[in-house]
């Protein structure tokens, strides 16, 4: 199934979101550094893209442990890091499969790259017994809270936005909070940074899940609210090389500038609803009262155990919640496609058989069912770089120019609509322009090494690419 990040994912369950640290781990290995990075033998720095930066592998940095709460500024963080980072230097571990995750430990600790070049440790799934591979490295753990109300809302929203941009259903907000855990954050940090397996989980009061998120928050080196994200930033900025200030990703305009979703807004939520959010989720809500403010001085809280009794029916909702997730993941996935003539029914079929079509190498229909698909869903920038491949396939180069222009447009920061465009532009022979669109792609994502490796067969140096990097690029090459 096409999904929004031009990826084609293997299952409906994982959201691109959730699978970006690994990708990232595996994009920064030791070996990216490249010619782009030069040492000083007589100081512990080295210059990257232009910046004087810490040697990687000395002793006396500290390590971040960001833990990525979903829907708390998590993306922008992680991007940001992705992007100045330098290579090799932040990682993020690999999911487990579901039921192993059920004995608490919810990470792969065998794609540790070299622990020694390790900065910063980020991720869903971070478990404190990560630490480990750190010996004698100082540890500053980060974690970002939201409250339960606005958490639940904008995690709907992103889920619903993300289902429509692959051609899949939607479901109503009662249904997605009966399909969750209560106590979203709570749970998540107590299954995967303490480790907790979930029938210890389910046999805990609310009081004992209280104290042991307290005990372990209080050893953290920053906890606040999702709207730190700018002070985190600049707090790590100058530790780890990175620009003081970081542009937002995987907010709600994004995605609403791909599909048409009209988002729930907390002043539409009844009384009633609010209500059964906040006594469905008390550890939650106590999390962002006492802990939203702590920031840099964690050990100052002080332990105010939520009075709730909600703790009593957790594990009848646990009982239950299977059966809901069931009936969101029928209305996503197939409830959809019995309601004929929906406009997701019909773009998600075509899709499908645009991709088909594309593995048959049949590119006429692939363009004709991308297009079709495009209609109904004209601002989903990862479909229009599709739409522009079969084009270029079919020896449309001025149609398959103005698809990846397309996408460009809806989203600027899109570095693989960069790298395609400028291919089209190369074997048009438009070299210079070309060039542009393959320095626009390094500037966003540095990582890879395909865009730069094409500035080079262009006949770009090493020096070269760094000068065009230090001096940015244009935002799409060869615009008029």
């Amino acid at each position: 199934m096409f999904c929004a990040t031009g990826y084609r994912c293997q299952s409906h369950d994982v959201e691109p979101t959730d699978i970006a640290p690994a990708q990232l781990a595996r994009g920064l290995s030791a070996a990216t550094w490249g010619p782009n990075v030069a040492t000083d033998p007589l100081r512990a720095e080295c210059v990257f893209r232009g910046r004087a930066v810490r040697e990687p592998g000395d002793p006396s940095f500290p390590v971040y442990f960001i833990l990525h709460v979903p829907k708390t500024a998590g993306q922008t963080i992680q991007q940001h890091l992705g992007d100045h980072c330098v290579p090799g230097t932040l990682w993020g571990p690999d999911q487990e499969p579901r039921l192993q995750a059920l004995s608490g430990r919810r990470y792969n600790p065998g794609s540790l790259p070299d622990a020694n070049r390790i900065r910063a440790v980020f991720g869903h799934n971070l478990g404190r017994s990560l630490e480990t591979h750190f010996p004698n490295r100082e540890i500053r753990r980060v974690v970002l809270l939201r409250d339960p109300v606005s958490l639940q809302i904008s995690l709907y929203n992103h889920r619903m936005m993300v289902h429509l941009t692959k051609g899949l259903g939607t479901y109503s907000f009662d249904r997605h909070l009966k399909a969750l855990p209560r106590d979203f954050i709570a749970h998540r940090l107590l299954a995967r940074w303490l480790e907790i397996p979930w029938p210890a989980l389910i046999m805990m009061t609310d009081r004992e899940k209280y104290a042991a998120l307290h005990r372990a928050l209080s050893g953290f080196w920053f906890v606040g609210a999702h709207t730190d994200c700018d002070r985190v930033i600049a707090a790590i900025a100058g530790d780890l090389g990175l620009p003081a200030a970081a542009r937002r990703r995987n907010t709600a305009g994004d995605w609403q500038n791909r599909v048409a979703w009209h988002s729930l807004r907390a002043g539409e939520l009844s009384p009633r609803t609010r209500e059964a959010i906040l006594v469905n989720n008390p550890l939650d809500q106590a999390l962002w009262e006492n802990w939203r403010e702590a920031g840099f001085s964690p050990t100052s809280i002080r332990s105010r155990l939520p009075q709730s009794t909600a703790g009593r029916g957790f594990l009848a909702h646990e009982l239950v919640r299977p059966i809901f997730a069931g009936i969101c993941r029928f209305q996503r996935d197939w409830a959809f496609r019995l309601r004929l003539g929906q406009i997701g029914n019909a773009a998600g079929r075509r899709i499908l058989r645009a991709e088909r079509a594309q593995e048959a190498r049949r590119w006429e229909l692939a363009a004709q069912c991308y297009r079709k698909a495009l209609i109904a869903m004209p601002n989903v920038p990862g479909m229009w770089v599709q739409y522009g491949h079969v084009l270029k396939e079919s020896g449309k180069v001025v149609e398959a120019e103005a698809a990846y222009r397309r996408s460009i447009t809806l989203d600027p920061d899109h570095a693989d609509a960069h790298l395609q465009l400028g291919h089209l532009l190369r074997i048009q022979g438009r070299t210079e322009e070309a060039a542009g669109a393959f320095l626009r792609s390094v500037v966003l994502d540095p990582a890879p090494r395909h865009a730069r490796d094409q500035l080079i067969g262009l006949g770009w140096t090493a020096e070269r690419i760094e000068q065009g990097l230090s001096h940015g690029a244009p935002a799409a090459a060869g615009e008029g």
